[in-house]
């Protein structure tokens, strides 16, 4: 969709109709496709452009050996415990040594602690909940401490839960992390609002768990604490396990975000976790945890999916999703792609070009699906790369670097926005084009569209100051159905709305491309010209400016 309005002569504010796509971006393939799209876009989809993008330049270096580093860094942390006394302000340090624990004890403690460490942008002060029988809790320490960015430790007993609000006065914590096994999950209320409440606005919180579910996929519980929690104000839930440990059983483990947008750093692709383990830690202090374990822990296990649908109780709303989402319905009958035909869009004299069938489709029929799973997926990263780019260029307007830059991050813009729609399922903005002929699906003015799910909205009657919940739903915090299925979700869902006659158009609905609040308004009234002719399309508009320069 739109990216934000720039004043530049250079301007990017590419309207929304995406079904024009130019001869020039046929013609100059070779340089906008293959040099821009091949070698930047791919890139920044994967993320591997990050090591390469300005303050991420020294950290493609390779780190050298330096065993004084994990040294400095204990040096620098305070360790406190507050003591199970009456005495709740005095503090006694903490020599922290690692001791002889077993190779499946570190599995544990690294899969507890560096997750929801790595995730935050930079935890500097943290707090570790220790059990009431004082069960030494060094070895979690210790791992905390390879961050070196960690500046305090906290240590509290679970005797003390009740004096968190004490225990923050001093400052609010960034990571708070419960090493004792949470075995009891009814009446956690109380607590749980404290430890909220003792968190930053960027705050992870994480639990221990011995177990959430059967390997059948029957809740132990689980459901009540994260049903809880999301009450509580919690915005992002996550379930995780690891399954290396004490002898073959898996240890599983929760971290709740207390902002929604911590969830894109959740999901952050293997090179930024490269980058940050190597901002933060020596490779050869972790044992077992790396970036590609990490991928491991954002996608939760089909017991945690199968328990949650499962689960008594639930809305309507997750009743629906785990009917839809969960696989591909074998019933669906799919038109594939080949069955239609490219051709100019009969949208308007700007529209560009168009998606038409070439036989007569049933109502009902999902198309593409053999191509859904080739879409382009821009993470919110990347996605922020691309529009920091795009800024930087505005900026310097004028400057010929600026231009030159303008000119070929434009091409990668203008694929994203002029084919694109936004989401913000992974905490910010992010895009999704299809990799087929789909991407020619133009939008049906005033609801003349024939695909996709009738709202009752059209770009003519929806408000522009407030997006309908039917069109724009807030994400859940805890939702391990769309976790496990979001590419399918974004990609093929959609099907025909009513029977569409050979030669027939196949139009969209732009509405529900938008994906961001933060640009809704901008981007309907947008929508709003194209459909009256005051304006034009994203690739129209790119085209122009490609042939004024």
């Amino acid at each position: 969709m739109d990216g934000k309005p720039s004043s530049s002569s250079m301007s990017r504010n590419f309207p929304l109709l995406r079904g024009d796509r130019s001869y020039q971006i046929h013609l100059s393939g070779a340089f906008i496709l293959l040099s821009i799209i091949s070698s930047a876009s791919i890139a920044l989809i994967t993320g591997r452009v990050t090591i390469f993008y300005h303050d991420y330049v020294n950290a493609s270096l390779p780190l050298p050996p330096n065993p004084q580093r994990q040294l400095e860094a204990e040096a620098k942390v305070q360790l406190h415990i507050i003591p199970d006394s009456d005495s709740k302000t005095e503090c006694s340090e903490v020599v922290v040594t690692e001791d002889e624990t077993t190779v499946k004890e570190k599995v544990n403690y690294e899969a507890l602690v560096h997750p929801a460490m790595i995730t935050h942008p930079n935890p500097k002060r943290v707090m570790i909940i220790e059990s009431r029988e004082k069960v030494d809790t060094s070895p979690f320490k210790l791992e905390v401490q390879k961050h070196t960015s960690v500046q305090e430790i906290v240590v509290i007993s679970e005797n003390e839960k009740d004096e968190l609000d004490e225990v923050a006065g001093s400052g609010l914590f960034d990571v708070i992390i419960e090493a004792v096994p949470v075995t009891i999950v009814t009446g956690r209320s109380h607590i749980s609002k404290l430890l909220f409440n003792c968190l930053e606005d960027k705050g992870i919180l994480v639990l221990n768990f011995d177990k959430t579910t059967t390997h059948t996929g029957q809740d132990l519980g689980y459901l009540e604490v994260t049903d809880e929690m999301e009450k509580i104000g919690y915005e992002s839930i996550h379930l995780y396990e690891d399954d290396i440990n004490d002898f073959g059983t898996r240890r599983e483990f929760l971290v709740a975000f207390k902002a929604f947008a911590s969830r894109a750093d959740w999901y952050s692709n293997e090179s930024e976790i490269h980058i940050r383990l190597h901002r933060r830690i020596n490779n050869s202090d972790l044992n077992f945890f790396d970036a590609p374990t990490m991928l491991k822990y954002q996608i939760p296990s089909k017991a945690i999916e199968t328990a949650y649908c499962q689960g008594q109780g639930g809305d309507n709303v997750r009743k629906e999703d785990c009917k839809k989402f969960r696989g591909l319905n074998p019933q669906l009958s799919n038109m594939p792609i080949s069955d239609f035909s490219v051709g100019q869009s009969g949208m308007g004299e700007h529209s560009g070009r168009g998606l038409f069938a070439t036989k007569d489709i049933k109502e009902g029929q999902a198309i593409g699906l053999e191509k859904s799973s080739l879409s382009y997926f821009i993470l919110p990263s990347t996605h922020q790369i691309i529009e920091e780019m795009c800024d930087w260029a505005d900026q310097y307007d004028g400057e010929a670097y600026a231009y030159e830059v303008l000119k070929s991050i434009s091409a990668v813009e203008a694929f994203k926005t002029g084919y694109g729609f936004w989401s913000t399922e992974l905490g910010r903005a992010h895009s999704t084009v299809d990799s087929g002929a789909m991407m020619f699906c133009n939008h049906g003015c005033n609801g003349t569209y024939n695909f996709g799910r009738v709202t009752g909205f059209t770009e003519a009657n929806v408000d522009l100051k407030e997006p309908p919940e039917s069109i724009f739903r807030k994400p859940r915090a805890f939702d391990p159905v769309t976790e496990r299925n979001m590419r399918q979700d974004l990609s093929s869902m959609s099907s025909t709305n009513r029977a569409m006659k050979q030669g027939e158009e196949l139009l969209c609905d732009y509405l529900s491309y938008v994906g961001s609040a933060q640009y809704w308004e901008e981007d309907i009234a947008s929508l709003r010209g194209q459909c009256d002719g005051s304006e034009v399309g994203d690739i129209s508009s790119y085209e122009s400016m490609q042939a004024r320069s």
